[in-house]
């Protein structure tokens, strides 16, 4: 598997999105997807107090499991809203083939919290995973200054996957990354709705229901 990609993100992520639409196959995508997934599994997905009564090992292998289910799931949802939107709505022309090799572009910067995730693990064990019960005045069990870090790392890297996103749509359908971005911010949209309708519709029921 060809490493270059997780290095050149951050200088030439054009150059990376152009290799990943003509070069690589299915299976290096989800090869990325799963870098991610151990890289930020262990630790991202872990405020799970459902599953704390696990040792510490094995609630790793469960979170860093979990996101990767997650984020093929992810991966296949959103390449097709992506592609239907981007034709449908903004006059692209891309294909859901081309969409399914680029998309996990977005997730490389998140591989390199992985240093920061597993330091995080093995300097506070479990306490990495819990939440502070409901009423108490802490946020979390980790110093402040450790959770503001992983925090604001978290969210600088997730704008720039957001970025990466925007150009790497814009590139699969011909036009630019702000139009890639409006593609976005209609799945986003339509996500949320869809949501509230569920929860509506589940109000209603267990409201008529008893």
């Amino acid at each position: 598997m060809n490493g270059k990609p997780l290095i050149t993100i951050w200088s030439r992520p054009m150059e990376v999105l152009e290799y990943m639409r003509k070069q690589v196959s299915l299976k290096y995508a989800v090869f990325i997807l799963a870098l991610a997934a151990l890289a930020t599994g262990g630790y991202q997905a872990g405020n799970a107090n459902l599953f704390t009564n696990l040792p510490l090992g094995a609630l790793i292998v469960v979170l860093i499991v979990l996101t990767f289910v997650g984020a093929l799931i992810s991966w296949v949802i959103g390449a097709a809203l992506y592609t239907w939107i981007g034709k449908g709505m903004f006059g692209g022309h891309g294909t859901f083939s081309e969409m399914l090799r680029i998309v996990p572009a977005s997730s490389i910067p998140m591989i390199w919290m992985a240093p920061v995730n597993y330091w995080i693990i093995a300097a506070f064990g479990k306490k990495a995973f819990m939440e502070p019960p409901a009423g108490s005045f802490e946020i979390t069990y980790l110093p402040l200054a450790v959770f503001a870090l992983v925090n604001f790392l978290t969210f600088a890297l997730g704008i720039y996957s957001l970025v990466i996103s925007c150009k790497g749509i814009g590139l699969i359908h011909g036009f630019s990354a702000w139009r890639g971005f409006g593609v976005v911010l209609v799945v986003i949209a339509a996500g949320f709705l869809i949501i509230a309708a569920i929860a509506v519709m589940l109000v209603l029921f267990f409201s008529f229901a008893f």
